[in-house]
């Protein structure tokens, strides 16, 4: 209808991309390494424990392997919420970048 009034036609002109601010972009950082971060830490940390437990063969050493499953434990539990931490920090990420 626009051809049939004499206006010109509309360029194509690309939408401006959304500045996201740093504060954005720390968050998915923060949002990204922190899981990974968690994740290494206890896992280097239940492997230390399982090898301390394991090389002392006194009774009072049996202690840490428990604990170093409980370590373990509480990273299984805890691997929604550190999973959806790291999916929601790349999103961000790759947000801010694009």
């Amino acid at each position: 209808m626009s051809e049939l009034a004499g206006y010109p036609p509309r360029p194509n002109v690309r939408p401006a991309r959304r500045v996201y601010s740093r504060t954005y972009r720390v968050w998915a950082y923060v949002l990204l390494w922190t899981p990974i971060a968690i994740t290494v830490v206890g896992i280097i940390l239940g492997l230390g424990l399982f090898a301390a437990a394991d090389a002392d063969p006194t009774h009072g050493s049996s202690a840490l392997g428990y604990i170093g499953l409980f370590v373990w434990g509480g990273l299984a539990v805890l691997s929604p919420v550190l999973l959806g931490s790291f999916i929601a920090g790349l999103v961000m990420l790759i947000r801010a970048r694009s």
